[in-house]
């Protein structure tokens, strides 16, 4: 089912003419055995989604922002593949924590930061920051907003 899932998934490719600059935004399959190894069953679809994305990062001709749910660990291979691949930075210079919150993991699995964003050289990060941390007022009394924490970057480049 993931396979055929799996093209459901791609990137929203956005040019916002006023600031010179494209967004993009992506979502590749969940890697529900936290498992990114070359040897693990998400690998070929992860490094086959990873690929379209490069192809796609490398036609854009202005500054970019390439962010999202990943849904891959920031120390794997694919991720750092993926990085020499395209030229991206990240925003939070790899010291992003686990973006994924640990509560809404299997008993003993640990959280990984699998959201990113990702900058072209021309970009800079100014401020990153983690938002929505903790639980926060809803309805109901206390509770996260989502399964994953926000990311916030304040961003600078040249026209």
């Amino acid at each position: 089912m993931t396979w055929a899932r799996a093209d459901l998934k791609g990137a929203l490719v956005t040019r916002m003419e006023h600031a010179g600059v494209t967004v993009v935004n992506t979502h590749p399959i969940a890697n529900r055995d936290g498992d990114w190894s070359r040897s693990g069953r998400f690998w070929p679809l992860h490094r086959a989604q990873l690929d379209a994305l490069t192809a796609t990062v490398r036609d854009i001709t202005s500054p970019a922002v390439v962010c999202g749910d990943f849904n891959i660990d920031r120390d794997s291979s694919l991720m750092g593949g993926f990085l020499d691949d395209t030229g991206l930075s990240d925003a939070f210079g790899g010291g992003c924590p686990p973006t994924f919150r640990g509560e809404y993991l299997p008993a003993g699995e640990t959280p990984h930061c699998i959201d990113f964003i990702l900058a072209t050289g021309e970009i800079r990060a100014v401020t990153a920051e983690v938002l929505f941390a903790g639980k926060q007022p809803l309805p109901g009394g206390l509770g996260y907003l989502s399964d994953h924490v926000g990311l916030s970057a304040r961003l600078s480049w040249a026209l």
